[in-house]
């Protein structure tokens, strides 16, 4: 074990991974900010506790769930299996099959409703939970039914979310106390974090995101999406204030294109350029088949982006994975077809978070009014209501554009 990865634990963490788990409540969720070492003290507990917790029957299954078995893996097992040690875990990534100290577990996703299936017919003894608020309410009522040994234990992390999601309402605010403990941190409780890190950590959210993801609040997401992370000046530039070097070879690190496809809306393309400090929208393209009061076929999609893309070779195009008639046309030609990561709630935290710290800068001279319609773009606030987080249908082309073309593509480590 590498004595490097052991770190303090503040208080509260501690008394929640010291405790056993017969001691635990039947549901404990860990809810509260970013890097409050919520997911640290989970996997803590599941070395220090759980991995010889024998008061549920030999037939009951372990579970280890995140939203997707990509995200358990990067935010739960890396950081378990260093503390683990190489020889004391086993973990098959196609199967989900993990044996950690000698106890088999089942590792999986839990994002969409029909995940549920994964686990009917099982007895559940143990389930360890990432990010919880991500899960539909499906799964979870499921688990909570296969819960059915006397001394099972479920344990969940979460950043607040929507106050209307069912999380909140039909779990956190139903269950008895005697059924449910909810502990929260903030970034307080993490002693490992210095207070520059901390403070780069609060400049880097805002809006309704600061107020989740730092006050560690459940609010509805309102209004204008990127009102608080906007600013005209310092995420906007013209062809007079571009670096003189950054379209040179040399002048950059990165060079991409970003595909938003249109049927009964717009058809957008935009270029981005990094220098390894700031990542530059050089230039969009846009077809309105409603203005122009035409329609184009994939093939001559495929023709105007080749052109808008200057006949440069091996340049990597981000495309989301609905678009798959465009995305064929593309990879018959020989394009570098990358799949857009189309998560939209974590994008739109991804893009507010690189325009709050001034990552990202739009040409105003070639960008189509993408400074005019980004600051405007917006919740759609009835369905919050509801409990569902998206935008507005209406002008989100850009956005949606520029969403696909940063999520997934920019690092984290950028802006902490």
């Amino acid at each position: 074990m590498d004595s490097a990865i052991i770190k303090p634990f503040g208080r509260k963490a501690h008394g929640f991974i010291i405790r056993r788990p017969e001691h635990d409540r039947r549901y404990t969720i860990l809810v509260g900010s970013v890097r409050s070492s919520k997911t640290f003290a989970l996997d803590a507990k599941t070395i220090v506790q759980l991995s010889n917790y024998d008061r549920i029957p030999s037939n009951a299954k372990r579970f280890m769930v995140g939203a997707t078995k990509q995200t358990l893996y990067r935010n739960v097992l890396l950081d378990l299996f260093a503390i683990a040690g190489k020889d004391n875990y086993s973990y098959n990534g196609s199967s989900g099959e993990l044996w950690l100290f000698g106890k088999q577990w089942f590792c999986m996703g839990a994002k969409d409703e029909a995940s549920y299936k994964q686990i009917l017919g099982a007895t559940v003894g143990l389930a360890v939970c990432d990010e919880v608020v991500e899960y539909p309410k499906s799964y979870m009522a499921q688990l909570f039914m296969r819960m059915s040994p006397e001394f099972a234990r479920m344990y969940g992390s979460t950043n607040p979310g929507n106050p209307y999601c069912y999380l909140k309402t039909d779990v956190i605010d139903a269950f008895k106390p005697d059924q449910l403990e909810v502990i929260n941190f903030t970034l307080a409780d993490n002693p490992n974090i210095t207070l520059s890190a901390k403070e780069s950590i609060i400049a880097s959210q805002s809006g309704v995101f600061k107020l989740r993801y730092i006050d560690g609040l459940w609010v509805v997401a309102e209004g204008s999406i990127y009102r608080d992370s906007w600013d005209d000046k310092a995420n906007t530039y013209t062809n007079a204030t571009r670096p003189i070097t950054l379209v040179n070879r040399g002048g950059h690190v990165d060079h991409w294109f970003a595909v938003d496809c249109g049927v009964d809306h717009p058809q957008v393309y935009g270029e981005f350029y990094d220098d390894g400090t700031t990542i530059y929208l050089e230039r969009v393209w846009r077809w309105d088949s409603r203005v122009e009061m035409r329609q184009l076929t994939d093939s001559q999609y495929a023709d105007k982006l080749e052109e808008f893309m200057g006949g440069m070779p091996g340049l990597e195009v981000r495309v989301p994975p609905e678009c798959a008639s465009f995305r064929a046309e593309l990879a018959g030609r020989g394009h570098w077809i990358i799949d857009a990561d189309n998560e939209v709630v974590p994008g739109i935290h991804t893009v507010s978070t690189v325009l709050s710290k001034r990552i990202l800068k739009i040409n105003k001279d070639q960008c189509c009014g993408m400074a005019k319609r980004l600051p405007n773009y917006a919740w759609d606030d009835k369905a919050a209501k509801r409990g569902v987080e998206q935008p507005l249908k209406v002008n989100d082309d850009d956005a949606d554009m520029v969403r696909y073309g940063i999520h997934g593509k920019v690092n984290e480590w950028r802006w902490l």
